[in-house]
């Protein structure tokens, strides 16, 4: 069995080059702490995913504006 420390490197090196990112932003609702609620994106898939939510967040915004 691996020693939890070669665990832990192994882990670090698989996630090397890469961004820990939420799922759901914390803006929206998501939580900033619970593992459950992060990722691990390659560069290109965590300017994909921030792309998507700035759309989606500004989407909103201009809707809650249309409102007042």
């Amino acid at each position: 069995m691996p020693a939890p420390n070669d665990i832990r490197r192994s882990r670090l090196q698989d996630c090397a080059g890469k961004e820990i990112f939420e799922i759901q932003p914390v803006i929206l609702g998501g939580s900033a702490t619970d593992p459950a609620n992060k990722t691990i994106l390659s560069r290109q898939q965590h300017i994909e995913a921030v792309r998507y939510w700035n759309n989606v967040i500004r989407d909103l915004r201009k809707a809650l504006n249309a409102k007042r």
